[in-house]
């Protein structure tokens, strides 16, 4: 049979999330180490998470939600949630928004990181199940890149970053192990155990109480509660 007579993998509303993707990040490159000029286009991460999707058994919904998956967080003065239901269906958008990392706009430094982070890995153990392998395929992205930049520039990848490099790790490390309670033996969840891993180790370790040391233990405790109370309901 002739390639023309095949019916197409997927449909003109791919098509149509590719070249918004295209259009919302176009001004955007991948971080770099400090002092690096970027290279990479953002897209090169929204086509890698989308290619993952597809492979860890996701349908083109989930996968068009990977190529849009940090419109709201990166680009929220462009678009926002009811653009992204009205373009491609709310359950595209309930997927963006479950990927988002707080509320579009939201101040992301090193101020809030730490919140900001529990409160996401605490929503991982709850969130609905089509959301869980577009955000293992973001994990499994962007815990590659640190591997490749450390890899190039041993130490420097880390001052990108508003977290020091083992509360970085432990971020990784904690995903990953809500992602293997909720997502099995998925080839994605299983790339992402494994970077974790490798993070881990080249981060030193995964201690995250003595990158907040400053915090008393009650503070720290506070702060932490909602992912235990989250562990605690899953398990």
């Amino acid at each position: 049979m002739a390639a023309e007579d095949l019916d197409p993998v997927y449909g003109p509303v791919y098509r149509e999330a590719l070249d918004y993707a295209a259009k919302l990040h176009r001004r955007q490159f991948r971080k770099t180490a400090e002092g690096v000029e970027p290279t990479v286009p953002y897209l090169a991460h929204l086509l890698e998470v989308s290619a993952l999707v597809w492979l860890g058994g996701g349908d083109e919904t989930q996968a068009i939600a990977g190529l849009l998956h940090d419109a709201l967080e990166d680009q929220g003065p462009h678009t926002s949630p009811r653009k992204l239901q009205k373009k491609f269906g709310p359950d595209v958008r309930r997927i963006v928004e479950a990927c988002t990392d707080g509320a579009p706009g939201a101040v992301r430094d090193e101020s809030t990181w730490l919140e900001r982070k529990v409160s996401h890995l605490a929503e991982l153990y709850s969130v609905d199940s089509d959301a869980l392998v577009v955000i293992a395929a973001d994990k499994v992205s962007n815990a590659r890149a640190i591997l490749d930049d450390d890899a190039i520039a041993p130490g420097e990848v880390w001052a990108r970053f508003n977290a020091p490099r083992q509360a970085i790790a432990w971020y990784y490390d904690e995903a990953s192990t809500a992602l293997a309670l909720r997502l099995p033996d998925n080839v994605v969840t299983l790339r992402a155990l494994r970077l974790a891993s490798l993070l881990a180790d080249s981060a030193g370790g995964t201690d995250l109480r003595s990158c907040y040391s400053a915090m008393t233990d009650d503070e720290y405790e506070a702060v932490l509660r909602p992912l235990a109370d989250a562990k605690a309901a899953a398990y």
